[in-house]
């Protein structure tokens, strides 16, 4: 993957985590791996190395949290469910 790739990639892991922060999905330090790293999404300078622990360790996070919960949107909007 190239480096800008990556860090778009970055950029919408972590608007999914300012989502699921937002409606309470996740526990309070649930991200604590991710922020210890210190690295930005929009941190364009940054090596690309760090870039993939970032989105490894954001993405496993979220995999976790949203691992078997069950959500009643789906029913809301069944559309949604195609994707």
């Amino acid at each position: 993957m190239r480096k800008d790739e990556l860090l778009h990639l970055h950029q919408l892991l972590t608007a999914v985590r300012v989502e699921y922060e937002r409606r309470g999905d996740v526990p309070a330090d649930a991200f604590s791996a991710y922020d210890e790293l210190s690295v930005s999404p929009v941190a364009a300078y940054a090596p690309k190395g760090d870039h993939k622990r970032a989105v490894r360790t954001l993405a496993s996070t979220l995999a976790a949290c949203s691992g078997g919960r069950s959500d009643s949107t789906d029913s809301e909007h069944p559309q949604s469910a195609a994707f």
